[in-house]
């Protein structure tokens, strides 16, 4: 073999290992609507009545997206308008075990309010996806959509067994509220 053709190779093994090496690609997606940024660092949330035994479990789904400087969980409670309502039903919708309903001023890409709910399938989780469940749930009401990423709470079906949003998740808030 010549030294051309050995060199050839080289040339062609360097550039087919270089273009199969993962590029660093963020797989966040945006739902096309946001809360305000001065409502983003200060939102709100109540917990319906029929939540209220999932308390612990909204909060700290709630609050771990204060793991963002752009986002920040502040109050709890009976607020005139809180920006989040979440509520639990006994209906059985399947494999679905929550959704977050959001509506945004007329006009607007801006949200007004969200509406999580829980469904059957919620209640049989373990603590640690239930609390993934909550959070995932806000991060629609927050604009991200779902991901194939296993790695993100944006995930669209499955747990990844993690209760405070990953990277890919943070990356997509601040790409809306930066």
């Amino acid at each position: 073999m010549s030294k051309k053709t050995k060199l050839k190779i080289f040339m062609f093994t360097v550039l087919f290992t270089i273009l199969l090496i993962p590029s660093n690609v963020n797989a966040y997606t945006k739902l096309g609507y946001s809360l305000s940024k001065p409502t983003a660092k200060n939102f709100k949330f109540y917990i319906n009545g029929s939540a209220i035994s999932y308390k612990k479990i909204i909060i700290n789904g709630a609050k771990s997206w204060n793991a963002s400087p752009y986002v920040n969980t502040v109050s709890m409670g009976r607020d005139v308008s809180p920006h989040f309502t979440i509520s639990s039903s006994a209906k059985d919708r399947g494999a679905t075990v929550a959704i977050c309903e959001t509506w945004t001023y007329k006009g607007t890409k801006v949200v007004a309010k969200n509406e999580v709910t829980t469904f059957k399938a919620f209640r049989s989780l373990s603590a640690g996806d239930k609390t993934e469940t909550i959070a995932h749930e806000f991060g629609h009401g927050l604009g991200l959509g779902h991901v194939k990423t296993k790695n993100a709470i944006m995930l669209d079906v499955g747990f990844t067994k993690k209760i405070k949003p990953q990277t890919d998740d943070l990356n997509g808030i601040k790409s809306i509220y930066r």
